[in-house]
């Protein structure tokens, strides 16, 4: 992982950890997911329209149809990501679907994008992997070990899985020639994601624009925050996925755990230790031999 894709990785760690907080805290999960996607879009909306005016915008057939895919993937995610932190806490579901992300990725990113990783970096997405795992551990053991937690356990699992798809496929389209504008194909995919998640708030949720309204009354930051953030976080990654080798890039996004640690041992007065402090230490020595074992990748 080359300097640049690392910055990149990082900053957009950064924001990520910001909203999935904020996720767990909002009070209606499916309103807040409907509208912090749709405001997405608007966020998206005058970029694209200038990058459209600019010339750099219009996106090859093949392209769109990998935005549709991605957006599907994506608005899975959400689904799954949601329901997950309905049943377990964000100190078990994030860690969790981050850590299993990388190894589906591993797996699939030779067949699907070319992009083989060496045996070094495989031990290193390891190595990341197992820290990942302890920390999972560390936050099992302090939670009572109940259906519910099993149900969050398998939502946490299913969303690890939808982001190793979406990675794969936005690796795909950005792999395409003409390579497609990132912020072109970003706003198809924040669209497509945003009218299948729509769909499943209205049709299977059974949410009214008034559920809406009142997520945004009682939780008007919160909204702003995430609808703002999300799109920002991931254009990095997109520009990253032009530059760098998927699974490296998947397994890097894992320095938000590390991040997610350092602000509960600094600011909010959690004690950090045992088989968490292990695997954020385990985490962030992966990420950075990331950079040192794969500079180019």
């Amino acid at each position: 992982m080359s300097l640049l894709v690392f910055i990149l990785v990082f900053t957009s760690a950064s924001l990520h950890v910001t909203w999935n907080a904020l996720v767990k805290t909002c009070h209606d999960k499916v309103a807040f997911a409907w509208v912090t996607t749709v405001l997405g879009v608007m966020v998206l909306g005058p970029f694209f329209t200038v990058d459209l005016l600019l010339g750099t915008s219009p996106l090859p057939g093949e392209a769109i149809l990998f935005s549709v895919i991605s957006g599907i993937f994506e608005a899975l995610y959400i689904i799954f990501l949601f329901k997950a932190y309905e049943y377990s806490d964000l100190s078990v579901v994030y860690p969790l679907s981050r850590g299993i992300a990388p190894i589906v990725s591993m797996v699939l990113a030779g067949s699907m994008v070319g992009d083989v990783i060496s045996m070094k970096g495989m031990l290193v997405v390891g190595l990341i992997f197992s820290g990942v795992t302890a920390v999972s551990l560390s936050s099992l053991n302090s939670n009572k070990y109940n259906k519910l937690n099993r149900l969050g356990i398998l939502m946490a699992f299913c969303t690890g899985c939808m982001i190793a798809g979406y990675h794969l496929v936005d690796r795909k389209a950005m792999l395409t020639t003409p390579r497609p504008s990132a912020i072109g194909y970003l706003f198809f995919v924040q669209f497509f994601m945003a009218v299948f998640v729509s769909l499943w708030a209205v049709f299977l949720a059974r949410k009214t624009l008034g559920s809406v309204w009142i997520e945004c009354k009682e939780n008007l930051k919160g909204v702003l925050i995430v609808g703002i953030v999300t799109p920002v976080a991931y254009l990095l990654i997109i520009l990253a996925l032009t530059m760098g080798n998927v699974t490296y890039i998947v397994a890097g996004r894992n320095i938000g755990i590390v991040l997610s640690t350092l602000v509960g041992a600094l600011f909010l007065g959690e004690k950090v230790k045992g088989l968490r402090l292990l695997g954020a230490l385990l985490i962030a020595v992966g990420v950075i031999l990331l950079i040192v074992v794969t500079p180019g990748a």
